[in-house]
């Protein structure tokens, strides 16, 4: 190599490291996702966030850092009510339109937990459809509604929340609903059509 090509060697190889760091500075993705890929991922990332939910992440603070990454909102949003579930199921196909997804989450429920009221097995056996919004956020796919917002835990993590509630609490009228809760949940199949 003659020695002006190696200083112009020098040179591009500068300007392709910098150019690779504005880009990240900038928040210019460098890796453009396939447009066709695009459902499958968004339709995961709905996926992720259920599966975290259902195993109780909403309902205990220290898990938000998993569903953080997930979501568009900075802090795990406050509930008066949470619905227990047996099951979800996620639509295959997320609905597109305006630069986002629409996905549709159906979940089998096993009863409602009211933080004034406690828990009752009231919805058991009904299907409630939540839907999901997701758009990109800093070139990145995160949800950003969940409508109806609640948490939809298992009844092993409701049951497990409403336990540690109970040993936690000193005023009598609150720790006899977390008593009647724990029971109800105890005895409660995790199969409502299970007889």
């Amino acid at each position: 190599m003659l020695p002006s090509s190696r200083v112009r060697f020098l040179v591009f190889a500068i300007l392709v490291g910098l150019a690779s760091r504005a880009g990240a500075q900038f928040g210019m993705p460098l890796n453009h996702e396939d447009p066709k890929l695009e459902p499958a991922a968004v339709r995961e990332l709905v996926a992720q966030y259920c599966r975290l939910d259902y195993a109780g992440a909403r309902l205990n603070p220290a898990d938000w850092p998993k569903l953080e990454p997930l979501v568009a909102w900075r802090t795990n949003p406050d509930f008066l009510l949470f619905m227990t579930t047996s099951r979800f199921d996620i639509d295959n196909e997320p609905v597109a339109g305006h630069g986002k997804y629409e996905v549709t989450v159906h979940y089998r429920l096993l009863g409602r937990y009211d933080l004034s009221e406690g828990y009752s097995q009231d919805s058991a056996n009904q299907i409630e459809d939540v839907r999901f919004t997701v758009t990109q956020v800093n070139g990145e796919w995160r949800i950003s509604e969940a409508e109806p917002g609640y948490p939809h835990p298992s009844r092993a993590a409701a049951l497990q929340w409403a336990s540690k509630k109970l040993t936690e609490t000193q005023d009598p009228a609150t720790k006899m609903i977390y008593q009647r809760a724990v029971e109800q949940l105890q005895t409660q199949k995790s199969n409502p059509l299970a007889k």
